[in-house]
């Protein structure tokens, strides 16, 4: 008799408190899970089991697939975890995930209700967005996820967003022209990896923009990195030739490859200063993993060269900082690492012996 066994990733440990439910969502061909996809769990309808309905304070494993999750609408406050990224194949990061395959959705579009929700370990294919009519306080959260194609987020003209967290998360390169009339408020950007053409954000007018411990690597037309109204401090610019372009900003501490105008020069020993003009070999490992290799050099100009946290000079870039970026994403949860499985048991036998791996990820 044949057994076999369809790994759940990272899914095997997670703490809950009362009243929450722990969701599976597998859109596995014979896996027997809670839900085949996620927009279910945000459809309104609650006629167990056929169709669920996710609750506020739940936990929702999308567990990894080959397949794609089509986009929800997230009306809940909820917590959804992935498998990371960047697992397998060319410049993956092996033996991180047994299951090396990703929790992929196309985006995720935001309504009333989902304030407080918090996403991590997930691979984003498509554009994320807010429902028509939905502003203010959106206190959303990424961490640790992919954002693979153009659009970051999509924002309405006349509209002010409050509360938006993209932290130690890998992105494509996005040009992300907000409207004019936009408003930005408590937005924060860190410890990221931006690779590709350009990257955009340009509130007209904003309050608390942080933009702090990223590392961008943008070869497109100048600017490449184009901020308004935003506190620039302890990044990395690995932007070619080309310049950035910072309008209303405050840029503190951060390192460029290019010639940069309109900065303050000088040794980042002093609170303010920008280096510029660094060759990048002497700044980044650029060996390794499509992420691992945005590591610093030994003898990197980054290190110990942020804006002193408490009397201490973090290094710059995203690997910088209090809260560094963490190689494909895997979620702060214990993960399987390593499994073995027999492919078969001889009929009549009653047990068989497995072996697996497991790591804390906090």
């Amino acid at each position: 008799m044949k057994k076999s066994i369809l790994l759940l990733g990272c899914f095997v440990f997670t703490f809950f408190y009362s009243e929450a439910k722990i969701w599976r969502v597998n859109n596995n061909a014979g896996v027997v899970a809670d839900a085949t996809t996620l927009t279910s769990l945000f459809d309104g309808v609650n006629s167990l089991p056929g169709n669920p309905e996710a609750s506020n304070g739940d936990t929702i494993h999308v567990e990894p697939s080959a397949t794609d999750y089509a986009l929800p609408t997230i009306n809940k406050q909820v917590i959804i975890i992935g498998n990371g990224f960047l697992l397998s194949g060319t410049g993956s990061n092996a033996g991180l995930q047994a299951n090396t395959l990703t929790s992929r959705v196309g985006g995720f579009r935001f309504g009333s209700g989902s304030a407080g929700t918090r996403i991590t370990g997930i691979e984003i294919s498509s554009g994320n967005s807010f429902s028509v009519g939905y502003s203010g306080v959106i206190n959303v959260e990424f961490e640790k996820c992919r954002f693979v194609n153009n659009p970051l987020f999509t924002f309405a003209a006349n509209v002010t967003y409050s509360n938006i967290t993209i932290k130690k998360c890998l992105l494509a390169g996005i040009n992300n022209a907000v409207p004019a009339t936009t408003t930005l408020n408590n937005f924060f950007f860190e410890n990221n990896l931006v690779v590709g053409n350009v990257f955009w954000i340009k509130p007209t007018l904003a309050t608390n923009f942080i933009v702090r411990n990223n590392t961008f690597k943008l070869n497109g037309a100048s600017p490449c990195a184009d901020f308004n109204n935003a506190y620039v401090a302890n990044n990395i610019f690995l932007t070619g030739i080309t310049s950035n372009s910072f309008t209303s900003c405050n840029v503190k501490n951060n390192v460029f490859t290019n010639a940069q105008a309109g900065v303050v020069q000088g040794p980042l020993s002093i609170n303010g200063n920008n280096l510029v003009s660094q060759p990048e070999v002497s700044i980044v490992t650029n060996t390794g993993s499509d992420d691992g290799k945005f590591q610093l050099a030994a003898g990197s100009p980054a290190i110990n060269g942020g804006v002193d946290i408490g009397g201490a000079k973090p290094n710059c870039g995203a690997f910088g900082g209090n809260d560094p970026y963490k190689l494909s994403g895997i979620p702060g949860i214990p993960t399987i690492y390593s499994l073995t499985v027999p492919s078969s048991v001889p009929l009549a036998t009653s047990t068989m012996n497995i072996t697996f791996s497991t790591r804390n990820n906090n």
